[in-house]
């Protein structure tokens, strides 16, 4: 990829080396980040704590665009769309953040419970819906009815638990509500 014009500071891995201190006050002072070079070439981008910070925390927003669970309290994000899914975020919290390990067939139940659409059709239901998490590292509910005027898509995120002595075990790590 060739860079014609940078439109941000640039600096050589000599002067980072030289005085690292220094390249980051200059990407403070400009307010972006700052190349680092190496024989003509990008080797490197330089950001200050608060700017790789605030660069994960728009990440996370994309990402997420929904509420957040998590297991982890100090990880929790809880971005409420409206509040009609405020109530279904504390119901899927309370029923299903609360257990460190999952059946699919007990998740299924609950997500159905709480008025998805059911993953479990046919005779490899389960196996599907673990499949489906093996391969994509979530399985995606649907809801049956819209809440407040709006198809809500639930992402369950996790991975299977190896060490229960079933294999249809899951550790749910976040759920995403869309």
């Amino acid at each position: 990829m060739e860079l014609k014009k940078l439109e941000v500071p640039t600096t050589s891995i000599t002067e980072v080396k030289r005085s690292p201190m220094e390249v980051f006050e200059q990407a403070k002072q400009a307010g972006t980040a700052v190349y680092v070079f190496n024989r003509e070439k990008v080797a490197g981008v330089m950001l200050t704590q608060e700017q790789y910070e605030a660069l994960v925390q728009e990440l996370d927003d994309l990402h997420g665009k929904g509420n957040v669970l998590s297991k982890s309290p100090e990880i929790i994000e809880k971005r409420v769309v409206d509040t009609g899914l405020e109530e279904l975020y504390q119901q899927l919290q309370e029923n299903l953040m609360s257990e460190t390990s999952i059946s699919a067939k007990t998740l299924d139940e609950r997500m159905v419970s709480h008025g998805f659409i059911t993953r479990k059709t046919g005779f490899g239901g389960v196996t599907d819906m673990l499949n489906e998490l093996k391969q994509s590292g979530k399985i995606v509910y649907q809801s049956r009815q819209k809440v407040s005027g709006k198809n809500v898509i639930a992402e369950v995120l996790g991975e299977q638990d190896k060490k229960a002595r079933l294999l249809d075990h899951i550790n749910i790590e976040r759920i995403y509500l869309k």
